[in-house]
């Protein structure tokens, strides 16, 4: 048994904490393991994995074989898998910054200048309407999306998350009413990693590349926000582009440009 030290955000670490508890592991890649526990998915991340906010990352540069199906047991902040023990031991923060209303306007027309024609293939895999519909904060979009797409993070579900973090960083209006949508049809309609990571970003959580590009939004810092955006496009084949759609959805919400009511 190879026991080691992870590092988890505050709800990772609350899921993991606590009496003895059996789950079962779901999904095995070379970098990460993900696991179902009692519903939801946690993950144990290999250093070369994407960092989901989900998941205990650590520094092992590969993972044991271990199959689908296994049992794993969670208590006292560890996961023990076959022949691997992982014990959360650091916090990481992976919540979004808060953005003002100018603050997001820039982050808006800086991300779509910087990323000019770079969302064009995934834009088309996603029906024009759901866009145009999350773009006026329509909760009705949400069906349209939830699901849309083959993987564990299906292009919907990634669209989505980028504008649930988004939207929270940003307090967009619309906000509870799109979480409310996702939260209550999101275990019927798609994959329990995928539910799990709109759960995160629905409450303002995501992947490193993706927090980074808000702290650059919320600084107006032009090379941290281009340098985001190129590490978050090398995400997956389509998750980081689908995150950037539904950021840049979000940014450029009329609700958020337009001035508030009584002003000239």
């Amino acid at each position: 048994m190879t026991s080691v030290v992870g590092s988890a955000s505050i709800w990772v670490l609350g899921r993991v904490a606590g009496p003895r508890r059996r789950g079962r592991v779901l999904h095995v890649g070379d970098s990460a393991v993900y696991l179902d526990l009692e519903g939801t998915c946690l993950a144990v991340l290999g250093a070369r994995a994407v960092q989901v906010p989900c998941g205990v990352r650590t520094q092992l540069p590969t993972l044991p074989d271990i199959e689908a199906g296994a049992e794993v047991v969670v208590e006292d902040g560890s996961i023990v898998l076959p022949g691997l023990e992982v014990m959360v031991t650091t916090i990481v923060d992976t919540t979004v910054p808060v953005l003002g209303a100018d603050t997001a306007a820039w982050g808006g027309e800086v991300v779509d200048e910087l990323l000019t024609d770079r969302l064009d293939a995934v834009r088309a895999q996603v029906p024009g309407a759901a866009l145009a519909a999350l773009a006026e904060g329509d909760a009705g979009s949400v069906l349209q999306l939830l699901g849309l797409g083959p993987g564990l993070t299906p292009l919907g579900d990634d669209v989505l998350c980028g504008w649930l973090a988004t939207a929270v960083a940003s307090r967009h209006p619309a906000l509870a009413d799109v979480r409310g949508a996702v939260g209550a049809a999101a275990v019927e309609r798609t994959t329990t990693l995928s539910a799990t990571l709109l759960s995160c970003a629905s409450r303002g959580e995501g992947l490193p590349e993706f927090r980074s590009l808000l702290v650059g939004v919320n600084q107006q810092n032009r090379e941290v926000v281009e340098q985001a955006l190129e590490l978050m496009l090398q995400v997956g084949e389509t998750s980081g582009a689908g995150n950037l759609l539904g950021a840049l959805v979000a940014l450029q919400s009329p609700s958020l440009l337009a001035p508030p009511a009584g002003d000239v």
